[in-house]
């Protein structure tokens, strides 16, 4: 075939997936900071990066978190984003920090959130048809939270990787269950618990919630028996469970000489970190420390924004074609058991959001590809009666029949386009931290910086957008960074700090050189445009430690 043939096959198939990661991809350029949630996994995969296996110099020993994180995600890709650092970045002599690792291993996270969906989507294009595939990825691309969360080094997201894949595999099972294709299905069905189960037992021990649907309709279906699905689900989870507790062991025993800190002790025990996040969250319950919301909030508060013009098709679709069905049961099952935990995170159900986006792709594809497709026919057919009066009024009854529905659904999808635009402005001004610890290690047009010198970041800073990439590049500069807790404004001059990046506006021995807003709220102003604005207030401040009269500050001198 021609190159050209082969060239437009090729982007048919593949060209939604790409759209979906380049939404991915500009929320990571728009927004390349990151919140204290992602902390653990991103300092990680900085360490991974940076240090090897020299865990002593790892960031987790000083700064654990509240309860233990595998490392298995963070190695997985620290070695994906290795080679990017190696060929690129460490020749990028220019660069003051090395916050475009960040960037590199954020998009290479994004890349892999984007396989599982297109693989997840095949499975759709094979079930459901290839109209719903394509609207499957539409979809998907308009909404904010899944493309904005999709590089986010949350235990979420890595789980969702997995989970995803495993959700492509047995969606794709349930359309093999034909005589010929029972084979397949069983072999799908298997892979697929095989990759929710490793999800569970290593990332985020809650996807278990979603196993158990699942599971009951590998079983109804009669795609494995019970005896071989309890078989094959104790050797995965003995595998998982070996993995993450051979290689979480070695990471969380504290190196020899450690000195324990107020956060963390040390442990010279087995590890089995999602064990421990699971007797946190069940047994003591002492997520809820971070806030309760009532049990109807994921299905009337979260599910609308993540899912936004889906939420509502998701069960129209399931409504027309019963072969979405299980897939709506499944997601509706997850997401009504997680809301019996009273702490309440939208993140905590992304991994749901592809099952209801595959139904409402049902409803899109009927409502609009198919019905624009009829219609056309419809006309074709017509122009060929003889009998003018009869096939104008049947033209108008079409046109009609297909317009309402699709009217409807494009002027929902221009809400959820402009909901995303609404969205990532908010979501860019949330990272006052990333910003001004930015602008501490740049340089302007003229050739101006700071001096180098000792930094204090303190945890307003450090909880919105600092992390070990955005240090400086160069470990030799002069630069020494301090997170440390505890310390009153009037320590901070004592103790020698030279910067620091702070969420107080003013500290007795230091002088403001930057200021810098984050988000307060939207502004909803009909007269002018953009009719819906972000609300700023400042919240980080940049302070230089003030110098007496016979010291040279260094004002305007480049290091």
């Amino acid at each position: 075939e021609p190159p050209s043939v082969l060239m437009g096959r090729w982007l048919r198939d593949v060209g939604p997936d790409l759209l979906v990661l380049a939404v991915a991809t500009a929320h990571v350029l728009l927004t390349p900071y990151a919140k204290v949630e992602e902390s653990f996994n991103l300092q990680a995969t900085h360490d991974f990066l940076h240090h090897g296996f020299h865990w002593a110099r790892f960031d987790h020993h000083e700064f654990p978190g509240v309860v233990p994180r595998t490392f298995l995600g963070a190695a997985a890709l620290s070695a994906a984003t290795w080679p990017v650092k190696a060929l690129v970045l460490d020749g990028a002599h220019h660069a003051n920090t090395k916050i475009n690792g960040q960037i590199a291993a954020r998009i290479a996270l994004a890349a892999a959130v984007v396989t599982s969906l297109a693989r997840f989507r095949r499975a759709v294009r094979m079930h459901l048809g290839e109209g719903a595939a394509l609207a499957f990825a539409i979809l998907t691309a308009t909404q904010f939270h899944p493309t904005f969360y999709a590089s986010r080094t949350l235990p979420n997201i890595f789980a969702a990787v997995l989970v995803t894949f495993g959700l492509g595999d047995w969606l794709e099972a349930c359309a093999s269950q034909t005589a010929d294709g029972r084979e397949r299905a069983a072999h799908l069905s298997k892979r697929a618990t095989c990759l929710i189960a490793f999800a569970t037992v290593i990332f985020r021990c809650d996807v278990a919630m979603l196993l158990a649907p699942v599971g009951v309709h590998v079983l109804a279906t009669r795609q494995q028996t019970p005896f071989g699905a309890v078989w094959w689900g104790v050797r995965c989870v003995a595998t998982a469970l070996c993995a993450t507790v051979v290689f979480d062991t070695i990471a969380w025993r504290p190196p020899d000489g450690f000195d324990p800190g107020p956060f963390w002790q040390g442990y010279r025990g087995v590890m089995w970190p999602e064990g421990g996040v699971l007797w946190f969250n069940t047994v003591e319950n002492r997520s809820a420390e971070w806030g309760t919301s009532p049990a109807h909030w994921y299905f009337t508060s979260a599910l609308p924004r993540s899912l936004l013009l889906a939420y509502p098709l998701s069960f129209v679709g399931a409504a027309m074609d019963r072969r979405a069905r299980p897939a709506l049961t499944c997601a509706c099952f997850f997401v009504a058991i997680y809301s019996l935990l009273p702490h309440k995170e939208l993140r905590f159900v992304l991994q749901a959001n592809p099952l209801f986006n595959a139904c409402a792709a049902v409803a899109v594809d009927r409502c609009v590809f198919r019905a624009l497709g009829a219609s056309s026919a419809l006309k074709k057919k017509t122009d060929g009666d003889t009998s003018d009066a009869t096939s104008a009024t049947r033209r108008m009854k079409g046109a009609a029949l297909v317009a309402v529905p699709a009217l409807a659904v494009f002027g929902l999808w221009a809400l959820s386009v402009a909901a995303h635009a609404v969205f990532a402005i908010a979501a860019r001004k949330n990272y006052p931290g990333g910003v001004a610890f930015a602008r501490l290690h740049a340089t302007d047009r003229e050739g101006w910086r700071f001096d180098p010198g000792s930094v204090h970041i303190d945890a307003a800073a450090a909880m919105t957008g600092v992390s070990r990439f955005g240090e400086s590049a160069d470990a030799d500069a002069g630069w020494v960074y301090s997170k440390e807790e505890g310390l009153a404004p009037s320590e901070l001059a004592s103790r020698g700090f030279t910067y620091l990046v702070s969420g107080s506006g003013s500290v007795p021995g230091y002088e403001v050189v930057e200021a810098v807003e984050g988000f307060k709220g939207l502004a909803v102003t009909p007269t002018r445009w953009p009719v819906v604005r972000a609300r700023t207030e400042l919240m980080i401040w940049l302070h230089r430690r003030l110098m007496d009269d016979d010291e040279d500050d260094g004002e305007g001198e480049s290091p």
